[in-house]
């Protein structure tokens, strides 16, 4: 059949169903082209979609228990909104498979004939034009009624989608209301899809103050009656008083500027001061303060929420290492994870056995981040608010260590300080000790360090009287610990004591998020700097993408540091980076792609374009192998072909 033939068997389809009609909604038109030309659909196959179950089905569920718990309010409160109407409420993944559902018992048979299910799969590769895989597609909150369904098996449904959000604009999950009959008009889905819309909002608002519950929180309101019950804005600050996140409806109010938000204090946004909000916010009452956005003069109403049992600190601790945090010093566990399954999970854990009592190994390459993750750590404790005290084990003299750690007492030696010496274990007490390199330690301060863990008290050198101390133990090596265990090079015991929970910190070649750890660091160094929101050429992106970095993330925050310094007007060039960055021809092991919202930090679009496109045509436009090799999923492939016009060269318009 002739391609021109094809074409009006397509145009005489989509008027049969309605969708080339002028007003027809763009959102559905993309789909539908999407589903023809780069799908290759079938729109009268008549087999119902697929519902996996069992270990496919938990495949799916396992990685979204955490959403799913924070959603299942959301779900249950929109179910009981439109039960009545006869509706089903669905949650899926990123994927498009159903994860969790609610519906009228009395349904459930005749819905599952519909694929309106638990484990259904409404993609839009799978099934075409339907409202989960477009949502998907576009991001974006659509009906899709009757006839605008692509397969005809799905005609006489109604539904209506809505994205859930990250903070940093990444899918997390869609919402869907769906109906087997409804009424003729499409008008009449109207108030579905806004109660499917505000409900979607209120589960994103519930995921950010849950990954931000150690965090003081600003709640914004439109109006002071409403401002207990309604939130229009969220704000998250890290314990230094600054911007971390925001929520939809701040970057809506502002127009997209989040990333200028973040970074900055209270007062560089707002007419107020970050004193003034917390004293707003005191143990016997709350108080209600009417702030002004600077940038647009738009008057807001303020509420602050407490991290969970803590007090924020303004300035730097006296205690803290350092009265100069750097920007490693300052970014967060979630931060740190950025988009990479394995440093997500590992957050996962950290939260989970974090307050615990439970001592924390870090392996890793040599400048994977083990004191910057330790420290992390630290503020995302109950013991962020005292020390953070940091020894290496390797930088020290042995005839040295043990003062250092244990301390001494007055007169202890000969050239001791006439006061004596607290030592770390003791300066760090009620904070975290971070040990790096506990493999150089030598065997006489193991066991000295056993003692210590196992009687919770210490005695300083040429004192006499042992000293209470508690302390979170968080160690790191790059050396295999078991390895000198046999070897008699390490203790045993204290290898059990220090390894209450192990975590590996991937090298920054073998992570798949690159490029967004890159736009938090750089993100850090430029408010560490002053130098407000930096931007990158696409050049000085690409070398920075194709580097391996041997030096891992000490060496990237290094180099990013240098290049804010050299560059002018806060825009860096290749030239601004270091020479071995800049002149490095070895290719990444995963080229990873840049999100959506940070290329207006790291680059231009038609940089990510070019990068998708030539990994396209480098695997003969098989999706698949692109995806690995970018490590990113097929679906985002999707996402980003059809965000940036990429068309397969057998479709017509392909490049």
């Amino acid at each position: 059949m002739s391609t021109i033939a094809t074409v009006d068997e397509d145009l005489a389809l989509l008027r049969s169903r309605g969708i080339a009609r002028a007003d027809a909604d763009p959102l559905i038109v993309r789909s539908w082209r999407r589903s023809l030309g780069q799908y290759k659909l079938d729109p009268g196959r008549r087999q119902a979609p697929r519902v996996l179950a069992g270990g496919q089905l938990r495949d799916h569920q396992d990685p979204m228990e955490p959403m799913m718990q924070i959603a299942r309010g959301g779900v249950e409160y929109l179910f009981n909104q439109v039960r009545s109407a006869g509706y089903v409420v669905l949650l899926t993944d990123c994927e498009g498979v159903t994860v969790d559902f609610k519906a009228d018992a009395l349904q459930k048979r005749e819905l599952r004939r519909a694929g309106l299910y638990l484990g259904a799969c409404w993609s839009e590769q799978e099934e075409g034009t339907c409202a989960v895989g477009a949502c998907i597609a576009d991001q974006s909150a659509l009906t899709v009624h009757q006839a605008e369904h692509f397969r005809s098996t799905n005609t006489t449904l109604t539904c209506s989608a809505s994205p859930i959000l990250d903070t940093d604009g990444s899918l997390l999950a869609v919402l869907d209301a769906s109906a087997l009959s409804s009424p003729g008009d499409k008008r009449s889905q109207a108030l579905m899809l806004q109660l499917v819309s505000v409900s979607a909002k209120m589960i994103e608002n519930a995921h950010f103050l849950k990954k931000f519950e150690d965090h003081w929180i600003i709640r914004l309101s439109r109006r002071r009656e409403f401002a207990e019950v309604v939130t229009d804005g969220l704000i998250a600050l890290d314990h230094l008083g600054r911007i971390i996140a925001v929520n939809r409806n701040v970057q809506q109010a502002l127009h997209g500027a989040e990333q200028a938000l973040l970074g900055r204090t209270v007062d560089q946004v707002f007419d107020t001061r970050l004193e003034t909000l917390l004293a707003s916010s005191g143990a016997q009452h709350r108080e209600t303060l009417a702030l002004r956005a600077l940038h647009s003069g738009r008057q807001y109403y303020a509420l602050m929420r407490a991290p969970s049992g803590r007090t924020l600190c303004v300035q730097p601790s006296r205690s803290a290492r350092s009265s100069h945090p750097t920007a490693a010093s300052l970014l967060t566990l979630e931060e740190l994870a950025g988009e990479d399954a394995q440093m997500k999970r590992n957050v996962a854990i950290i939260r989970r056995v974090i307050d615990k009592g439970i001592a924390i190994m870090l392996q890793g390459e040599t400048g994977t981040g083990k004191e910057v993750f330790a420290n992390a750590i630290h503020h995302a404790s109950e013991r962020a608010e005292q020390p953070f005290v940091a020894l290496n084990c390797a930088a020290i003299p042995e005839s040295l260590i043990e003062s250092e750690l244990f301390g001494y007492a007055d007169g202890a030696f000969t050239g001791a300080r006439a006061k004596g010496m607290r030592g770390k274990l003791l300066q760090a007490h009620r904070g975290t000790l971070f040990l790096d390199e506990i493999g150089d330690m030598p065997l006489q301060m193991q066991t000295r360090l056993l003692r210590v863990l196992a009687e919770k008290e210490i005695v300083p050198l040429g004192a006499e009287k042992a000293v209470p101390v508690d302390v979170q133990i968080v160690c790191a090596t790059h050396r295999n610990l078991l390895d000198q265990v046999m070897a008699g090079q390490f203790r045993e015991d204290l290898y059990y004591r220090l390894n209450g929970m192990k975590i590996h910190l991937a090298a920054l070649r073998e992570r798949a998020d690159i490029s967004t750890l890159m736009h938090s660091v750089l993100a850090r160094v430029a408010a560490e700097t002053g130098r407000g929101q930096v931007t990158m050429s696409a050049e000085a992106l690409r070398a920075l993408l194709g580097y391996r970095w041997p030096g891992n993330l000490r060496q990237l925050i290094n180099a990013l540091r240098a290049a804010v310094a050299l560059c002018e007007h806060d825009h860096i060039e290749l030239p601004d980076l270091p020479m071995d960055v800049r002149e490095s021809k070895q290719p990444p092991s995963h080229r990873a792609l840049p999100a959506p919202d940070q290329q207006a930090a790291c680059g231009e679009p038609d940089d990510e374009r070019g990068l998708l496109l030539r990994e396209l045509r480098k695997q003969r436009w098989n999706v698949t192998r692109a995806a690995q090799e970018l490590g990113i999923s097929r679906a985002t492939i999707y996402r980003k072909m059809t965000r940036w016009r990429i068309v397969a060269p057998n479709a017509e318009g392909g490049d």
